[in-house]
This record gives C-alpha cells, structure tokens and sequence, in this order.
C-alpha cells in the first residue's frame, strides 16, 4: 500500500479519478483534492454553505466534475489542484443517486423526476 487515509473519507460516495487527481467528497460537502500516487493533499473545501448532505457518487464529463447534494443541488467543479466552483445548480428535488452520463447528456434520478440536461442530438 503506497499510502492512505485514516480520518474524513467518504462513507457512501465513491471517489473520482479525473486526470491526474482524486477527488473525494464526504457526506457533509466536505470536498478533498488528492494526489493519487503519493496521497499528498491539494486541496480540501466545502462545496455550499453546510447543511447539504451528499449520497451521490462524483462524476465528470467535458472538463466539468458533477457532485450532487441531497437536496438537490449540483455543484460544478473545474478539476485541478484549486478548489474554483464553476456552477451551482437546483434540481428543485430531492436527489441522492448519483447521476449518470451517456452520449454527452447527464441524467440525474430525483425524488419524483428523470432530468436530461444536454444538448440535442443532431
């Protein structure tokens, strides 16, 4: 084992590899950027002001990294070694499954609704 972390990991979410980077987010919004070859911290932040649980796994499409709160809000992360949050965006429900992407479009399952969110095929 080359290295690991004994306190703050994720209990539900599965962490993302995007580029040259981990990122890890806890239930609280607690957000960790980390090197995956010596475990060396980058960055760690909160995503929001608190008080938004996170259920969702990560995903990342076009440069762009999707982490998605309980109460539905979708955070839009620029991956890289500085925490910069691009967007904050409201799904207007509860959503705690983690998002999924296909052909450039991203579904996301909240409490009552199937989102698509893309542009159009051509």
């Amino acid at each position: 084992m080359a290295w690991s972390v004994k306190k703050g990991g994720p209990y539900m979410q599965t962490p993302l590899i995007y580029g040259d980077l981990l990122y890890s987010c806890r239930d609280d919004g607690i957000l960790s950027c980390l090197d995956p070859a010596t475990g060396h911290q980058r960055y760690k932040e909160r995503l929001g002001g608190g008080g938004e649980g996170f259920t969702a796994s990560p995903v990342a499409s076009k440069d762009k990294l999707y982490f998605t709160g309980e109460q539905g809000t979708v955070f839009v992360v620029k991956p890289g070694p500085e925490f910069r949050v691009m967007a904050t965006n409201r799904l207007g429900e509860i959503c705690m499954a983690t998002p999924a992407i296909s052909e450039g479009i991203l579904y996301f399952r909240t409490q009552g609704h199937l989102v698509a969110i893309g542009e159009p095929l051509h």
